[in-house]
């Protein structure tokens, strides 16, 4: 967040250009004079080398006392956003659990936008930011988003905002935002986010399930949807049971198609790479394989082709073999560099041995014979 309180003054003119440079700060001048200072500047110049002053001090527990006294008792809103994003700066209070829950109690009674969003920037990384995402205002409820931490504990919490809205999700700021996390989630998080979506499944909102689904990172879907192959579920025992059978059938069908359709470069690597250690990996997935490398972004061709290459590289003739058929694939949509590269990669190959280069070129022949 930005230290910019220009519009509290009603100053709308371009922002001035101010050096960011250490400043000397003598001993006698107080928090409290260069909060004050940075209040009642006379222009946005004065007002920004005072609030750059502030940065470079670190308030000790005397100043900590002042900024939160400040919060609680001042009545000149622009020293309370000073004060609220000096505590957004130096966060030494965060391992005081009282401190903590007072700047949440100042950011549930802020009635001025700006110093709320400020507060809530302040707990950034915090899981009490997650109050203030169903913040009616906007940029309250941006900052919480932007600062809300992913993890198991928060999971539930980003995804309620999501479910307020409606597909696609990513028109409102907030559901980008969330999004955006979604898609950076840690594997094993992208795990308990699918066990979630089922438990919250119902009939109704099947199709905004499916929506989230393009969101997460696609690694993780493939071991869940695909890979693992799970067994059916034994025959339902009630509606819930059966509500959630339905959801997971209904998941399983859309991240196929998925990622068959719109595979992303991570999740090509990982089928790359897995393909050349596993040979009982390529026989139960082949027809996928098949899928998503004839539907490879071509921007990611030479990416992939350089990947095959690296992975071939003084690798057995078994593992080329394996991987042929993905590179054959993959060539057969690629154009210009990218497609002399894959060539140059097969034909390298070919020289391996002649029980391979007719493989390859089988392979060629019945991609090339497909209408």
């Amino acid at each position: 967040m930005v230290l910019d309180i220009r519009d509290l003054r009603g100053d709308g003119g371009p922002r001035p250009v101010v050096p960011v440079t250490p400043v000397a700060i003598s001993p006698s001048r107080t928090l409290e004079q260069l909060l004050e200072r940075a209040a009642s500047a006379a222009s946005p110049v004065e007002q920004a080398r005072a609030v750059e002053q502030l940065r470079q001090v670190i308030p000790g527990a005397e100043g900590m006392e002042y900024l939160f006294a400040v919060l609680g008792t001042a009545d000149d809103l622009v020293r309370r956003l000073v004060a609220a994003q000096i505590l957004g700066f130096h966060r030494q209070w965060l391992s005081s659990r009282s401190r903590v829950k007072q700047l949440v109690q100042f950011a549930r009674q802020a009635t001025d936008e700006a110093l709320a969003g400020a507060l809530v920037w302040a707990l950034r990384q915090r899981t009490e930011a997650c109050e203030f995402l169903a913040d009616p205002r906007p940029s309250v409820a941006i900052e919480a988003a932007l600062g809300v931490p992913a993890n198991r504990q928060t999971l539930p919490l980003l995804l309620d905002p999501l479910e307020r809205l409606e597909p696609p999700f990513h028109q409102a700021e907030v559901g980008r935002v969330l999004l955006g996390k979604l898609r950076a989630l840690h594997p094993s998080l992208a795990r308990a986010l699918v066990e979630l979506l089922l438990e919250r499944s119902r009939p109704a909102g099947a199709t905004r399930l499916v929506s989230l689904l393009e969101w997460l990172p696609q690694v993780p879907l493939f071991e869940i949807f695909i890979e693992e192959q799970r067994a059916p579920d034994e025959v339902p025992r009630g509606e819930e049971d059966a509500v959630r059978s339905r959801a997971r059938q209904q998941l399983a069908r859309a991240a196929r198609r998925l990622l068959e359709e719109a595979p992303s470069a991570e999740l090509l690597r990982h089928l790359l790479t897995r393909s050349g250690e596993d040979d009982a990996f390529v026989r139960r997935h082949d027809g996928f394989l098949r899928a998503a490398m004839r539907q490879a972004d071509r921007q990611a061709g030479p990416e992939l082709v350089s990947h095959l290459e690296h992975l071939t590289f003084k690798a057995s003739e078994e593992m080329v073999a394996r991987l042929a058929q993905s590179l054959v694939e993959l060539s057969g949509h690629l154009d210009g560099p990218a497609a002399a590269q894959a060539a140059a990669l097969l034909e390298s190959w070919k020289g391996r041995s002649a029980e391979l280069k007719l493989k390859i070129y089988q392979l060629q022949h019945k991609l090339g014979a497909v209408p």
